[in-house]
């Protein structure tokens, strides 16, 4: 038995049509039915009824289809898993992170890290967290550091939680709001600089409206940019947005302060994701754990 051809009859189950599955494989219609008659002979039963142009599915036939997705995802992780042996064996680790977490958590520990361990080396992948998440999957990241969704049911995917990313609404030094007492509608009437919606980061800004019962923000500019690229929009502008606390002490923050909102210090859960059941190495494992230590003190 072939996995190309288990391939071409799981093709055939989604189209029921033999010139289908030759067009979606690439293949002639005769190849496909040689590889149909080469998976009956091996099995020794009917697989299909044909039907008109197309076919349907025998009993057996449907019990091959969901054994041809398992050995499908069992020779994806094998993949995965010999991917992530190879870098193993050259000392390389591969992480993905959000970038509202690279300077603020990251970037620190890789520092320390590179000056201690010579012989390691990394490979960054900086994406939002669905695409970090779809690398892990691939088997192309050992580790992911992201921020927990709202929602994150995985079946290949686990995380630890290794900290808690605190955040402040900011805005230039002299700005009108920072010499006002703070109240929830002069956020509203202000001009904002935001994450896409849908975003973590533009999420926690709308609940703070519902928990005020305020229309939403007003968003001037909208960005899937990390916020801290843009920060010198606020320097020169009357824009607000939110940052984290340990933003404001980099050379992002500069110039800018966090406005005098207490109820508006809000809190995000970072973890650190990885496939399930799969080869870690000890330079990854080592790494997970400084990255622990590091972050749980945030």
């Amino acid at each position: 038995m072939r996995i190309e051809d288990l391939h071409v009859f799981s093709v055939l189950a989604q189209t029921r049509n033999l010139h289908r599955v030759a067009q979606k494989t690439g293949l002639t219609q005769s190849a496909v039915s040689k590889i149909l008659q080469r998976l009956e002979a091996e099995f020794d039963t009917r697989l299909v009824d044909r039907k008109g142009r197309g076919v349907d599915l025998t009993a057996a036939g449907r019990v091959l289809v969901e054994r041809a997705a398992d050995v499908g995802a069992s020779v994806a992780q094998t993949y995965a898993e010999m991917a992530a042996a190879k870098s193993a064996s050259v000392g390389k680790i591969r992480i993905g992170v959000v970038p509202a977490l690279l300077e603020s958590a990251l970037l620190p520990t890789l520092a320390g890290y590179t000056t201690r361990e010579s012989a390691v080396s990394f490979r960054l992948s900086v994406q939002v967290s669905a695409l970090l998440f779809d690398e892990l999957k691939d088997g192309q990241l050992d580790l992911a550091l992201c921020f927990m969704p709202d929602t994150v049911e995985d079946e290949e995917l686990q995380s630890d939680e290794i900290g808690r990313q605190r955040y402040r609404i900011v805005a230039r030094q002299g700005h009108p709001l920072t010499r006002t007492p703070a109240d929830p509608r002069m956020l509203q009437a202000a001009k904002w600089l935001l994450p896409l919606p849908g975003h973590g980061l533009r999420q926690i800004v709308e609940r703070y409206f519902d928990d005020h019962d305020l229309a939403p923000p007003q968003a001037v500019i909208e960005t899937d940019a990390s916020i801290s690229l843009l920060t010198s929009l606020l320097r020169n502008s009357d824009l607000i947005t939110m940052l984290t606390e340990q933003m404001l002490q980099t050379y992002a923050g500069r110039d800018l302060v966090a406005l005098p909102y207490e109820t508006a210090l809000f809190e995000s859960r970072i973890r650190l994701f990885y496939r399930r059941k799969t080869y870690m190495s000890p330079a990854v494992q080592k790494f997970r754990s400084t990255l622990h230590e590091a972050l749980t003190a945030l």
